[in-house]
């Protein structure tokens, strides 16, 4: 499988598939907006957090926060081609599950965002999670892409020397190992009113001996980690 063999030697690949599969997300998003969200179906709230040249960024998370919730995102993966982002991480397609998943929301400007890994612990190696991201609706051609990098944690290298953008696009996915890859938000201006949203599902192995690791990751990012099958 070619997502896989990129994944493994670069840390990030692509997954292309069919648009439709996300009404049911677009549905979801337009009931958080109008708070019209159906009975079980809970989505948590987080703002960006306040960094010196940040001030006045609108950034926030929608991330689920009930088993029904999350249900919702998972089928989506499921129904789909996304689902072969299950035979990509990790060793086991039954225990690479979706454990957390969010609407990524900027309005407006973003200015040139921090390198970072999605999901960092000591006792969670390369090839056992991964943060696939996707645009709910068609981006506008200012909005920023996904800055990665070829340097890695640790190492004595720039990050932006080693940096390439992945320009997001209709039908495609972006796969990439949560704890390995480093990357950020691409800077951009915009108007005001002009609204970027990306779906973000968090893959996982939930092999057993991994759930210390994956609940202190969930603690420190302030979303609930879903262990169980789908």
């Amino acid at each position: 499988m070619r997502e896989r063999l990129e994944f493994l030697e670069c840390q990030v690949t692509t997954i292309s598939f069919g648009l439709r599969a996300l009404r049911p997300l677009k549905k979801l998003y337009e009931d958080v907006r109008a708070n019209t969200l159906e009975r079980g179906v809970k989505i948590g709230k987080k703002e960006h957090e306040e960094y010196s040249g940040f001030d006045g960024v609108k950034m926030r998370w929608y991330f689920a926060n009930s088993p029904k919730a999350i249900g919702i995102f998972r089928a989506v993966v499921d129904g789909c081609r996304l689902k072969r982002a299950r035979a990509i991480v990790g060793t086991r397609r039954d225990r690479a599950r979706v454990v957390q998943a969010s609407f990524v929301e900027i309005e407006g400007n973003y200015p040139r965002g921090r390198w970072h890994s999605d999901f960092t612990d000591k006792d969670l190696g390369l090839n056992r999670s991964a943060t696939m991201l996707t645009p709910l609706f068609t981006f506008h051609r200012t909005f920023g892409g996904l800055e990665v990098t070829a340097a890695k944690r640790g190492m004595s290298l720039d990050f932006d020397k080693y940096a390439h953008v992945y320009r997001y696009r209709d039908g495609e996915a972006v796969l990439f190992d949560a704890s390995g890859m480093i990357h950020r938000t691409q800077g951009y201006r915009a108007k005001p009113t002009a609204v970027r949203v990306l779906v973000c599902w968090q893959f996982a192995d939930t092999s057993r001996t991994l759930w210390p690791a994956l609940r202190r990751i969930g603690r420190q990012n302030g979303d609930p980690m879903f262990l169980f099958p789908h």
